[in-house]
């Protein structure tokens, strides 16, 4: 199958409102695509009913009626045969010409707003969050995106889903929640960003101290389950034109795992929200402006009796009618200035940007 017919199929499937996910692991060359062929897909209250389930997850940063916490149930495994029309599709270079986003002097008020209980010492860190939205070109195609993803980022996690319940969705992250395999485990403190373009990276005092955090919590949270992890980390990552630091955590898990308790202990974890979590997590809600939606839960396919891949959803876009809205985001500490943030954020919207052009 050739990839342009397989991206013509997950157009069509959108437009035909199917329950479906494909998506491509780290360092994986092929696609693997589940979908529901009858009836909705699971609706679930609370992370820790995914205990129960199996199927492609999809969690939103805070579950409510907009942004359901889902399970696409995999009735499927292989791509489906639709009555489609292989269309020649024009080019996509002026797509970017046209945008409405928050300006940097808007943007400027939320970081004081949320700088002023990092700097009270409140609290210890905060992710503030953006969005940029653009227009929908008629030539835009969802599927064709997945795949230039796919090709420019070989050590992200790129997926593409679409359910009634959410919309479409599609994103590439580095940032694995959970995965496992049996009685194996393993989850990982992602946190601090440069720009390396080429050359060593190296490391200022903030960022060292936002994985700090992030390692310390995550200790944390697996001591509540008598986990004594193996620790490996941190050193630097790249993804996509970034780069991060990341600490591997790896641990055994009983016989019967429940994933649904640890993915509910671990989201969401200071990379995406902050320190103390509950507070900073009110705090977001509260005072961030902007409803985050699925940008900075998880998703991933949850198979306790065969292999999990749970990521955290980073960088990534909502896929509409007529729009296209990405999000990103950066983690505040006292240390933080505006430029940097503003910055931060900027690079990390490109990852998004670059696979339209």
């Amino acid at each position: 199958m050739t990839e342009q017919y397989s991206y013509r199929i997950l157009d069509v499937l959108i437009e035909q409102d199917a329950c479906f996910a494909i998506f491509r692991l780290p360092h994986e060359t092929a696609p693997r695509f589940v979908m529901q062929t009858s009836g909705p897909p699971s609706i679930l209250r609370d992370i820790e009913e995914l205990n129960e389930q199996q199927g492609f997850v999809i969690a939103p940063f805070r579950t409510n009626a907009t942004s359901p916490l889902i399970v696409i149930r995999p009735d499927r495994t292989t791509f489906p045969e639709v009555n489609i029309s292989i269309r020649k599709d024009g080019q996509e270079k002026a797509y970017l010409q046209k945008h409405i986003s928050k300006n940097k002097v808007e943007y400027s008020y939320l970081f004081d707003r949320f700088h002023k209980p990092l700097a009270n010492g409140e609290l210890k860190k905060l992710v503030l969050s953006r969005s940029k939205i653009i227009d929908r070109k008629d030539t835009f195609s969802p599927g064709r995106s997945f795949f230039n993803a796919v090709e420019k980022y070989p050590h992200s996690y790129v997926y593409l889903f679409h359910t009634p319940q959410s919309g479409t969705w599609l994103g590439s992250t580095p940032e694995i929640l959970l995965r496992g395999v049996r009685d194996e485990w393993h989850t990982v403190a992602l946190a601090g960003t440069r720009y390396p373009n080429s050359g060593t990276v190296t490391w200022d005092d903030k960022n060292l101290r936002e994985q700090h955090l992030v390692t310390s919590y995550l200790l944390k949270q697996l001591s509540s389950f008598h986990i004594t992890p193996e620790i490996n980390g941190p050193y630097t990552i790249k993804a996509g034109n970034l780069a991060h630091l990341r600490t591997d955590f790896s641990f055994n898990l009983p016989e019967t795992p429940k994933p649904g308790t640890l993915l509910k202990a671990l989201h969401p974890t200071p990379a995406v929200s902050g320190l103390p979590k509950d507070e900073a997590y009110r705090f977001i809600q509260y005072n961030e402006e902007q409803d985050r939606l699925y940008y900075s839960g998880f998703l991933g396919m949850l198979d306790t009796e065969g292999e999990t891949d749970i990521y955290v959803n980073l960088r990534c876009m909502h896929i509409e009618k007529n729009l296209l809205t990405l999000f990103a985001g950066s983690g505040l500490l006292v240390s933080s200035s505006l430029d940097d943030e503003w910055e931060e954020t900027e690079h990390k919207l490109e990852v998004m940007l670059n696979i339209l052009q």
